[in-house]
């Protein structure tokens, strides 16, 4: 059977491994996509199909003429499996590639010259959306380095229909006849088959209709035919009616007294981590900072909303499906996109896409220079802007110019400081330190320096030094750029926690917020100072916000539960903590939290059980002995409170402060109270706002 359009072999070929058809799965699909396209496109669609294809492992991969012929087909659907990007795979070599650069290229041929039309790879939909003529089907889950072998490939990312079966421990192709209950994807065979005819149906339409793809022409090509004159006749009267509507369209509404309502644009973003296509794993570093540089510059738009880092990375490496991000992260648009960094040479691959539907607003690959990458991030998000038709009244959002050789390097440090562990922490500090020998006046080399000693203080860095380098590394970060908000968050953080300078603190947040008020770090500080100096409905109000901002992790639940038992408001606590644990069950403090909200309820057998979760043992400590204090179990409380004596002396000052308080010990309360001064616990801030503090508060 012909294709639809003439010059073309085939509508569809189906490209695979034959190990991948050894149970029948490819037939089995094959035959179910005809009759969904039999119901859904009224011309007959022609499928290549081979069911005995060459595998071409360890051959010589002689490639027979007439797979040429059929490879000039409409749209290339391959097979994704865990075998299929194998470069000593035929399917992979002769059939995807070989297709890539054929639909890339699509140069013009005799055909075209006789009028009949050429396409490139991409092509335009009714809709104004990009599609792509591969249309491709996964059966697994692939491992990343297949993944990244696919979007180098194809110079972009992965977008495939999932025919995917997942249980723990199980990934493997779905069948027709599989359970929805127990597909942790929740997809349904039949409903996927369905998508993969109207996205065929949707190519073609495109591909047939003159208006949404324009036709290529070759140089000094005139038609002729008997009829010209006619013809011409015809398109000067077509273009006097045109020229009436165009005067029609624009004269209009200067007369028509009903003002004409534009459709309002939802003016919201998540910036997924982008795609390291690099062939060195270890340049993470640099596309997740070019993500995160490109996210911190769009939030400083007042009129976007912008998620934050931690809840759109929490996304990396999952391939989960756009309209589920979005509705996760409540946004209405994704910015995603790939690197590819060698040497000094770089191709960075940005779309916007709606997470309505997955359909692209924009995309665009720029192959520059390292020097230029500043200039990249700038033009990326001006094309947001203008998508999204947002005013910025006069608000600038470019990038500040750096050296490039120390910005690598803090690049690269901030990605290990990220990442938590000790070791990564040392490395961290390592390259704040080597960008700033080439480049002292690098800001945010100094605030990361910053971060790290306040961070480490007590652990990698005595207590009693860590403040006065913390300070000076903040001042400097302050002196070369006044406007940098990360630094004004954590010269407010040493003025609260180490300094318990109150106005200082206040100052410094407030200018934190004038400068980046959208940013969810930002806002937990502010409200972790709201909270020590009694401000709650403040508190609150800023850990609202930070959740908006940042909806899938535990930090502003955390401080919301926070908030709202020093309020006194234990149900809504409660209710703020769970969310926390849900999110991260073994996120620090989060189970001990709950025991102390239960606690106060008089829920002591539940507070028992919580903190007997918590996972950290200094918490865990800290909290068992209130809950036994409430059971009448006076011997295993004061077995505790022995053992956090000789365990953890200074660590835990303020928690046995805390202990005794609660049980009515007053002057042994201040005695602990006054060591945990002299080691400048930073739990004294919460001293006027405590609860397992109120046997002290009436004692002058």
């Amino acid at each position: 059977m012909p294709s639809i359009l003439p010059g073309f072999e085939y509508d569809i070929f189906i490209s695979y491994r034959h190990n991948d058809n050894r149970s029948g799965w490819v037939t089995e699909f094959v035959k179910a996509l005809q009759e969904e396209l039999a119901a859904t496109i009224k011309e007959p669609v022609s499928v290549y199909f081979d069911t005995n294809p060459h595998d071409g492992l360890l051959e010589t991969h002689n490639v027979d003429k007439s797979l040429e012929g059929k490879l000039k087909c409409l749209i290339f659907i391959p097979i994704l499996s865990q075998t299929y990007c194998d470069p000593k795979s035929f399917a992979w070599e002769h059939e995807f590639c070989a297709f890539n650069k054929l639909a890339k290229e699509a140069p013009p041929s005799p055909l075209e010259r006789a009028g009949v039309r050429s396409f490139g790879r991409d092509i335009k939909l009714s809709n104004g959306n990009v599609a792509s003529r591969i249309l491709p089907i996964k059966i697994h889950d692939l491992d990343a380095e297949d993944k990244s072998i696919i979007e180098n490939e194809i110079g972009g990312i992965l977008r495939a229909i999932e025919f995917i079966y997942k249980e723990p421990g199980v990934n493997r192709p779905l069948q027709s006849n599989d359970s929805l209950d127990k597909n942790l994807n929740k997809t349904i065979y039949r409903n996927q088959v369905n998508k993969v005819a109207n996205s065929i149906k949707e190519i073609i339409s495109a591909l047939r209709n003159p208006s949404t793809n324009t036709p290529r022409t070759t140089n000094n090509y005139q038609p002729t035919t008997s009829s010209s004159k006619s013809k011409t006749k015809f398109i000067l009267a077509g273009a006097i009616v045109l020229l009436l509507l165009i005067a029609g369209y624009f004269l209009y509404p200067k007369f028509n007294s009903s003002p004409k309502q534009e459709a309002t644009i939802d003016k919201s973003i998540a910036v997924l981590p982008f795609v390291n296509m690099s062939n060195d794993a270890d340049q993470e570093y640099f596309s997740d900072g070019l993500s995160e540089e490109l996210l911190n510059l769009l939030a400083k738009i007042p009129d976007l909303k912008v998620i934050g880092r931690t809840s759109s990375f929490s996304f990396k490496g999952k391939n989960e499906d756009l309209r589920v991000i979005g509705e996760k992260l409540g946004v209405a648009h994704v910015l995603e996109g790939s690197v590819r960094k060698s040497g000094n040479k770089l191709r960075i691959t940005a779309q916007l896409i709606s997470a309505a539907d997955g359909s692209h607003l924009w995309s665009q690959t720029y192959d520059r220079d390292m020097d230029d990458i500043f200039k990249v991030q700038d033009d990326i998000a001006g094309a947001v802007v203008t998508e999204l038709k947002i005013t910025l009244l006069g608000k600038s959002i470019n990038s500040v110019k750096q050296n490039t050789e120390a910005y690598n390097l803090y690049l690269q440090g901030k990605y290990f400081q990220l990442s938590g562990s000790l070791e990564n922490e040392k490395i961290a500090f390592e390259k704040f330190n080597k960008a700033l020998a080439i480049d002292s006046n690098l800001a945010i080399a100094w605030t990361g320096l910053a971060m790290f000693y306040r961070s480490q203080g007590g652990v990698l860095i005595p207590l009693n030094k860590s403040r006065p380098l913390a300070l000076h590394a903040v001042e400097q970060a302050l002196r070369i750029d006044p406007t940098l908000a990360d630094a004004h968050r954590t010269r407010a953080l040493i003025y609260a926690s180490d300094d318990w300078d109150w106005p200082k603190a206040e100052a410094s947040i407030a200018r934190t917020l004038e400068l980046d008020p959208l940013n969810s770090l930002n806002l937990n500080g502010a409200g972790m100072i709201a909270i020590d100096l009694g401000k709650f409905d403040k508190a609150i109000d800023f850990y609202h916000k930070s959740i908006e901002i940042d909806p899938l992790v535990p930090f502003g639940y955390n401080g919301l539960a926070r908030a709202l038992y020093s309020a006194g408001d234990m149900e809504a606590a409660e209710d703020a903590i769970k969310k926390a644990i849900a999110l991260n069950p073994t996120f620090t403090a989060v189970n001990y939290f709950l025991g102390r909200i239960q606690l106060s309820q008089g829920k002591y057998d539940q507070a028992l059980v919580s903190f007997q979760k918590e996972s950290l043992e200094t918490w865990r400590l800290a909290g068992l002995p209130l809950a036994y204090l409430k059971l009448n179990r006076t011997a295993e409380a004061e077995a505790v409170l022995k053992e956090m004596i000789e365990k953890y002396p200074d660590v835990l000052a303020y928690q046995l402060a805390e202990n005794y308080a609660y049980r009515g010990e007053v002057d042994e309360a201040f005695k602990w109270l006054e060591r945990a001064y002299q080691n400048r616990d930073t739990g004294l801030t919460k001293i006027k706002v405590d609860p397992l503090l109120q046997n002290l508060w009436a004692d002058a």
